[in-house]
């Protein structure tokens, strides 16, 4: 979840994103502040500082725990954006490898289902590589995604991907601790998929995470999606349990 000083909504201050938060029951909640470009990182460090700042003002009204991380962005397969120094400031890392929508992230060479599925694993080796990334960002599937190509070329991605390279990476994954962060909007969107993900998953010791990458206050707690299903009906699907997860207990409780 992100604050209003990095792409959030004027509401996600840090004081009432805890607030509303543990009025929903979470247990433990992330802060994730962006952090997309390298010459943000001076900037970021200011950020980090106001938000654990706040945080520990509100730390003694709730039993919740509270860590102050990043979504940070894979520009290349060798490059982030939030390099090492910064790392160490922070609870945890989020890496996001699929921001292909900004213009300084490299793409694919061309916007085929082949392409896009070989260069988001090269990307997703690169933040294995990095030696920080606690978690993956949104993976696999994107939403603003399909702003750029249309939801078609993401299904398609899904079914390309080099089943060998791939459970390659996920071993890897699970060598470093690196998770994969499940956003149950994302994931009910291609639902099959991400199941056959988790029993693959599993074969290898891979972990999740639970995100709802909010940016608004309304967008806390797991809301509904159009269909009225609810974030427990995605993660029963998906046969999730707390075995599944990196950090225990996320999923709130009513």
């Amino acid at each position: 979840m992100h604050t209003n000083r990095a792409g959030g909504k004027p509401d996600m201050n840090v004081r009432d994103m805890i607030l509303t938060n543990e009025a929903y029951g979470l247990k433990l909640m992330g802060i994730s502040e962006h952090i997309d470009r390298l010459d943000q990182r001076e900037d970021f460090k200011e950020k980090i500082r106001l938000n654990r700042t706040e945080a520990e003002a509100v730390k003694l009204s709730t039993n919740m725990k509270i860590m102050i991380g990043t979504e940070t962005t894979m520009i290349n397969p060798k490059l982030c954006s939030l390099g090492a120094e910064l790392a160490t400031m922070l609870d945890y890392r989020l890496v996001s490898c699929n921001h292909y929508h900004l213009k300084h992230v490299e793409n694919a060479t061309s916007p085929t289902a082949e392409k896009y599925a070989g260069h988001y694993l090269e990307m997703l080796h690169g933040a294995i590589d990095l030696g920080f990334t606690d978690t993956i960002g949104h993976p696999f599937y994107h939403q603003k995604l399909h702003k750029k190509y249309g939801p078609e070329l993401l299904h398609a991605t899904l079914k390309a991907y080099d089943q060998d390279d791939f459970t390659a990476m996920l071993k890897r994954a699970a060598q470093v601790n690196m998770a994969f962060e499940i956003n149950p909007r994302h994931a009910d969107l291609a639902l099959d998929w991400f199941k056959d993900l988790v029993q693959e998953a599993r074969l290898h010791g891979t972990k999740f995470t639970v995100g709802t990458d909010a940016h608004a206050i309304k967008s806390l707690g797991y809301p509904e999606g159009d269909a009225g299903r609810t974030c427990q009906d995605v993660l029963r699907d998906l046969t999730i349990t707390d075995g599944d997860l990196k950090w225990k207990p996320i999923i709130f409780s009513g």
